[in-house]
């Protein structure tokens, strides 16, 4: 496995334990980000969708699949940067800055492995 293919693999390990965690212990996990208890489903639709995401990040890294490992790396500074605006704004607790900057240290770790293995970014 080429070293951006292991970033890519450990982000979809990260992907599936979150999503299996917002969907079977939600409300263990969001105090944690400064968010209240779920009483709805929008934290099942949240793990469904980490969970699929799961899917393609851990596929993907066994398929040595440059596009994506390319693409996952901007779309999730995309995500660092939207959580950040949002907290910004008041709209969402502080705590999810720390959700999204997870993720804004992976894509480092892509787009850093990217260029170790020779590969455009």
């Amino acid at each position: 496995m080429s070293k951006a293919a292991i970033s890519i693999f450990a982000y979809g390990l990260y992907a599936l334990g979150a999503g299996l965690t917002f969907l079977f212990v939600p409300n263990m996990a969001l105090p944690m980000y400064g968010m209240e208890p779920a009483a709805d489903h929008w934290i099942m639709t949240v793990a469904i969708l980490t969970l699929g995401l799961s899917y393609y990040y851990l596929t993907a890294a066994r398929a040595e699949n440059l596009g994506f490992f390319r693409m996952s790396w901007k779309g999730r500074v995309w995500f660092f940067t939207a959580t950040l605006v949002t907290v910004l704004l008041g709209k969402a607790p502080a705590g999810m800055v720390a959700v999204g900057a997870t993720d804004l240290v992976m894509a480092g770790w892509t787009f850093w492995a990217l260029r170790r293995d020779g590969q455009p970014v």
